[in-house]
């Protein structure tokens, strides 16, 4: 049987179940201190469904909770019929759960020229690039960055990107363009090995901004290489900026969440996927609902996909994307 069967009949059981319970009730290097993470105390639980609905959410039900990681489905009951309308993952890193981001870029002359704002990669289903990167530990895969062509097998990322200290694009927005003066939102992740807790923040950036300005703000040099060892980052949009300039466009929704101020390491990390469309301000109250203090806007639409044993929001359109984040589960 394909995982792809497999995930579904498992998701269709848990529907039928959810029915049922529904009826019943500056120089070559700039240093940056990207911190340490906070403490957690344990791993978190899904909200109680007798506190207040959050943008048409009645209730969260727990489908799991385990090893750092737990899954809430958020359902809303159009018609009187349970409906599963959002999933937010909750990554608890002080339970040794991690967040990893991945990608395939193509550069020419063994990557050692400098990056370029049209450096092209390799798209997948999000499905697809979970079975790329199959592990014991992996949990889910969810997309995440913003990118220029939806039609060719690779495409320019809209935004920066960096991974194992090299800067990989500075985004097609270098460019000009909407995407270069709207404000930014970087996702700076550390390390994922030989560490108590895995380092996440997201810092603002921009929103009009040069090469100089990235490689500054990941602490690489001023070709983009030698960023600060282990770490990786990508970017996003402000999660106050509506991107289409309306704040009542509903659209399927991705975004990142974590439970400290900007520029502050947390402690978790929370990860929103919508299969109903949602108002910008909506989604964001859904994360703040959960104890996210700030946030930051992933590329939704047609691009909104995330798979995990317990959820599987596939692109309406099947669309593949560039980046995906990862979750690994913890010991």
């Amino acid at each position: 049987m394909s995982s792809r069967s497999m995930i579904g009949r498992r998701l269709a059981g848990r529907l039928a179940r959810i029915g049922s319970a529904v009826a019943l009730a500056a120089g070559l290097v700039t240093v940056v201190n990207f911190g340490a993470a906070q403490p957690a105390s344990a791993e978190q639980s899904c909200p109680a469904p007798t506190q207040p609905p959050v943008s048409g959410i009645e209730h969260w039900i727990e489908q799991y909770s385990d090893r750092g990681v737990t899954v809430c489905w958020g359902m809303d009951n159009v018609g009187g019929i349970a409906q599963l309308a959002a999933v937010m993952q909750v990554v608890d890193l002080a339970d040794g759960a991690r967040v990893q981001l991945r990608s395939e870029h193509i550069c020419d002359n063994g990557c050692f020229d400098a990056p370029l704002p049209q450096t092209q990669f390799q798209k997948h289903t999000a499905e697809e690039w979970h079975a790329i990167w199959a592990h014991s530990t992996l949990f889910s895969t969810t997309n995440t960055a913003y990118f220029k062509d939806t039609t060719n097998p690779t495409t320019a990322l809209s935004l920066p990107e960096f991974t194992s200290g090299t800067v990989n694009t500075y985004g097609f927005a270098l460019n000009g363009g909407s995407d270069l003066t709207n404000a930014k939102v970087s996702l700076t992740l550390g390390p994922t090995y030989n560490i108590p807790v895995q380092s996440v923040k997201l810092r603002d950036f921009g929103p009009v901004y040069t090469a100089a300005n990235v490689n500054g703000h990941w602490a690489c040099n001023v070709i983009g290489r030698g960023c600060t060892a282990g770490f990786s980052g990508t970017m996003g949009f402000h999660p106050a900026v509506n991107i289409s300039g309306d704040p009542n466009e509903t659209k399927r929704r991705t975004m990142v969440g974590v439970n400290a101020a900007v520029n502050v390491a947390g402690s978790r990390v929370y990860i929103l996927t919508t299969v109903h469309s949602y108002k910008l301000a909506d989604a964001r109250q859904m994360l703040k609902f959960f104890g996210s203090q700030y946030e930051m806007q992933l590329d939704g639409g047609g691009s909104t996909q995330s798979i995990s044993a317990y959820h599987q929001i596939d692109s309406p359109i099947f669309r593949k994307v560039p980046e995906v984040l990862q979750v690994y589960l913890g010991p």
